[in-house]
Order: structure tokens, then sequence, then C-alpha cells
């Protein structure tokens, strides 16, 4: 009893800890285009809202204005002079929760939360398919993930549809009239968290209908299970379908681009690439021994092995759906490791795989089943040990000071700059917004010849418009205006400058025309503020 009682205890523990380590690193902030979209979601739903109305951009003169006043994480909506957001609602409901309840800050306590919900699923996972060992050095493997790590300190959607589908999974492989509608509510939740992962509801379905054609004897109470599963999956379908339309217009289009600009078959080298090699740069070869995990699975024929055969298939199909979800999505590049992130829902089952066959395979190599436990677990200690090395090497913990940069800039921007101030900005777009609450434009979608004439037209119109950039983002910013605007050559002091630890600039075109006069333009210091919550 005491040594079940520990073994219940541990994966808790775990889960605690991973709450603990995402709330203490995570960087609080609504900065880069994910987190802006995710936490201004959660606000506006908070408030009771999913639009933002904006009719004054119906009368500027440049083409597609509507476009470029939508910060990334948002669009125009199905009606003129309103902009909906893009990304899907599942992480943004609980969020908004959160901040009904204890204010805007408890927006950042959910995606740690929701991590270590993923973490103590991963343990059950493990326990029900292969045994509690398997359990718990499969959620220490995800818990020292660098992908994983990166995403519990970003307040996005990655963690929550890996905890919503692990939870899934496990109450899948359990029996039972309740374990079944838990999945179907789980999944759920997951199609609301991330849509386009909703034929993993396929595989779970599919999962049940061989339950019940391999049941020899109650088969009706399988049956049963699918449909009490299915049903229970239905609300976050039916949820997805309703905001969908509501936002854009039809249940089968998202906020994101058109199917056919996203996927191409031409798409899947770029991505064989990629994808596998950045899962073995960060996890090790490890993972790969899930595959394996058929060898030791128990049939018919080999009543005595250890894995359920149907276990073992659910997971493979899994994780292999996932992975051809973005098979055919568009690439990124070669160097961008953390879109990883997209194929995070199917690591927990994989872990759980490759942990149980590597106690399989050394129980077989070893026939001393102590000594064969001792030699697997040094192996995935090795493969802990490589992934905490990687989450140093990629700088997994230091989002908290590189993101501060969005308050800092916002802040000088609330209280130094006038209240007719207006931003063209592309990273700092959705942070201004957010923090210091004034009208941003983003230059992305401005089109290469109106800069000069956008200013123009908005300094008429009362605005005093400004141009926030980061050093790096300076070179794109002047090649894409810098040939047919003088203003897109920033080729005059910035009125103010961010030094540490990354450099970004607000520039104001009132100054340009000073400084080619002669006159001096004074560069002010926005100040560093500590990265604390």
């Amino acid at each position: 009893m005491k040594g079940l009682a520990i073994g219940a205890l541990c994966p808790l523990a775990l889960a605690i800890a991973v709450a603990a380590l995402g709330i203490s690193k995570a960087s609080f902030v609504a900065g880069d285009s994910d987190a802006f979209g995710y936490v201004s979601e959660a606000d506006l739903i908070a408030h009771g809202s999913l639009s933002i109305d904006q009719q004054f951009v119906r009368t500027m003169p440049w083409p597609f204005a509507d476009w470029s006043f939508s910060p990334a994480g948002y669009r125009p909506a199905t009606v003129r002079g309103v902009i909906v957001p893009t990304y899907p609602a599942g992480v943004p409901l609980i969020m908004a929760l959160f901040q009904r309840v204890a204010g805007p800050i408890a927006v950042f306590y959910v995606v740690p939360l929701l991590g270590a919900i993923g973490v103590w699923a991963t343990a059950a996972l493990g326990t029900a398919v292969h045994r509690r060992l398997t359990g718990m050095v499969a959620a220490l493997l995800l818990a020292t993930s660098p992908i994983f790590l990166v995403e519990l300190m970003a307040p996005a959607s990655d963690v929550g549809a890996t905890a919503w589908w692990t939870i899934a999974l496990v109450c899948a492989v359990l029996n039972g009239m309740t374990a079944a509608v838990a999945a179907g509510l789980a999944a759920s939740m997951a199609i609301l968290t991330r849509p386009n992962l909703v034929p993993l509801a396929g595989v779970l379905g599919l999962f049940y209908v061989s339950q019940a054609v391999r049941a020899a004897r109650d088969r009706r109470h399988r049956l049963l299970r699918l449909a009490l599963f299915a049903v229970a999956t239905i609300p976050g379908c039916l949820g997805v379908a309703a905001i969908h339309t509501h936002l854009y217009g039809s249940p089968l289009r998202s906020g994101y681009e058109a199917l056919d600009a996203l996927y191409a078959f031409a798409n899947s080298g770029p991505n064989l690439d990629r994808f596998p090699r950045w899962l073995v740069q960060a996890h090790t070869p490890f993972v790969a021994l899930a595959s394996a995990t058929p060898w030791f699975a128990r049939t018919r024929r080999h009543p005595a092995r250890a894995v359920d055969g149907g276990h073992v298939w659910l997971l493979l199909s899994f994780a292999a759906v996932v992975g051809a979800s973005y098979l055919f999505y568009r690439p990124f590049g070669r160097d961008e490791w953390t879109y990883l992130r997209f194929l995070l829902p199917a690591l927990p089952g994989l872990l759980v795989l490759a942990v149980a066959a590597a106690l399989e395979i050394s129980g077989r190599l070893l026939h001393a089943r102590a000594v064969a436990a001792i030699c697997a677990l040094a192996v995935c200690a090795l493969v802990g040990s490589w992934q905490i090395r990687e989450d140093v090497r990629r700088h997994v913990f230091g989002a908290r000071v590189t993101e501060r940069r969005y308050i800092d800039v916002s802040r000088y921007i609330a209280t130094t700059l006038p209240p007719n101030s207006l931003f063209i900005a592309r990273l700092h777009a959705g942070s201004i917004r957010y923090y210091a609450r004034r009208l941003t434009m983003y230059y992305d979608l401005l089109e290469r010849r109106w800069l000069d004439g956008a200013v123009q037209e908005l300094t008429e119109r009362g605005y005093h418009p400004f141009i926030v950039v980061e050093e790096e983002e300076e070179p794109q910013f002047r090649e894409r205006f810098g040939q047919l605007n003088a203003l897109g050559r920033l080729d005059w002091p910035p009125a103010a400058e961010r030094i540490q630890p990354v450099r970004v600039r607000i520039y104001d075109p009132e100054d340009r025309a000073r400084f080619q006069r002669g006159e001096r333009v004074e560069t002010r210091l926005i100040e560093s503020s500590r990265a604390t919550r």
C-alpha cells in the first residue's frame, strides 16, 4: 500500500513542479504575435465580445487599409471596419475565465497549469498502457523536453492541445462509460484548442470500433462506449463551427489563410527533412524506439506480452496522424526548430512507447528484471540529461528577460508620447495596442508604395505617426519601403531607443526633415525594467 501511495504521488509532485517552473520562468508578457493574439482574445471574451470596431479604416485611401490595421493574430471580419481574432478559442476561453476571477495577470497561469495536467496525464497514460514506472519516466522526459518547456512559458495553444489530447488517450484506454464520456469531453476541448487536429478524434473513434469488433462477449458495452465518446465530442465540433461562422462567415473557414495557400504536396519534402531532424536534435533518436513497440505487443498469438497491441497501434496511429497533419503544411526555415511545437500532441504517446520498448528490450537482453530496469532507466536518464543540456543551450528559460522589451516600449509610449500617437510596427503592433492602448498599423500588410502617403494622410487626420522597429527588423523594413518611400530609409536618428538585451527604436517621421536641415535630433533612452510579475 505504501509503495502504491508513493507511486501515485510521484506524478502529482512532478506535475506541481512543472506548474511551478512554468509560472516562475514564464514571461508574463503579451508580446509577439502568438502571445498577444491569445491574451488579447481572452481579454475580448472576458469583456463579452469577439471583435474590435475600427470604422475609421473604411475612409483610408490606400488599398487593403483594413488589413493594414489588423495586427498579427487578427484579420478583417465579414463586416467592414471590424477586425476579429484568428486564433482558436479553446485556450482564450479558459484564460478569460481566469481573468474574470483573478484579473488580467491570471491569464498567464493557464498554460503552466495545462502543462502540469499534460505531464500528469502522460504518467497516467504510461501506467495504463504498460506500467507505473513507464509512465513516470515518460512524464519526466516530457517535463524536460526543450519544445515542451519553450511552450510551457508561452501563452499559446500547443501545451493546451497536448494536455487535452493526452487526457483523451488516457480515458480511451480505460474501460468504463465514464471514461468514454471523459475522453469525448477532452477531445472536445482539444478540438476547440486546435481545430485542424480534429482527425485525431477519428483515430480515437476507430480505436473504440476496433475494441468492439475484437470483443467476444461485451460488444454491446463497447459499442455504447463508442456512442458516448462520439456524443461527448460533438460539442467541440459544434463550438468550432459556431465560432467560425460568427467570425469568418462559414463553419469551414478559419482565421488563417485559405487551405490551398497553407497546404501543398510540394511542402512534404522540406517538412520531412525538418520535423524529424528537429525532433531528434532536441530529444535524441530515443523517440524512434517507439516504433519497436509492436514487437512486444500482446496479441491472441502472444497473450503473455506486456503491452496491449490495441494500445500500441492507437498511440502509433495517433502520432502518425499528428505528423500527417503538418506534412503538407507550409514549411518553416531550416533552423526554426520551435515549430516542432506543432508535433507536441504526439510526444507523450511516443515517449510512453519508447520507454516501454526500452524496458522490454532490456528485459529480453538481461534476464534479471531489476538489472534490466536499471539499465533501461540509465538510458532514459541519459536522454533526460541531453534534453536538459539542450534546454540550456537553446536558452529555453530566457523568455522573461527578452520578452520584457514589449512592456518597456509600451510603457514609454503610454507615459511619454502624445495621446494622438499612432505606431507603424510589426513585432510591437500588438503589444502597443494591449499595453499602451494606442492605435497601430501592421506594416507587413501595408503596400510598399504607401508608407509616405499613409504617414501624410494620418498626419492630416490629426494623428502623430511613429515607426517602431527592432534592430533585426530594420533591414527588412528598408528593403520593403526604402526604394519607393523617403521614410522607408530610416536615415535619421530615432526619437527613442531601448538598448539591452534587444535593441528597439522609435522613429518620429517629423524628425527627418529637421535632421536634413542640420538640426540635432536627440534620442531618448527607454529604460529596461526588471523582469518581475
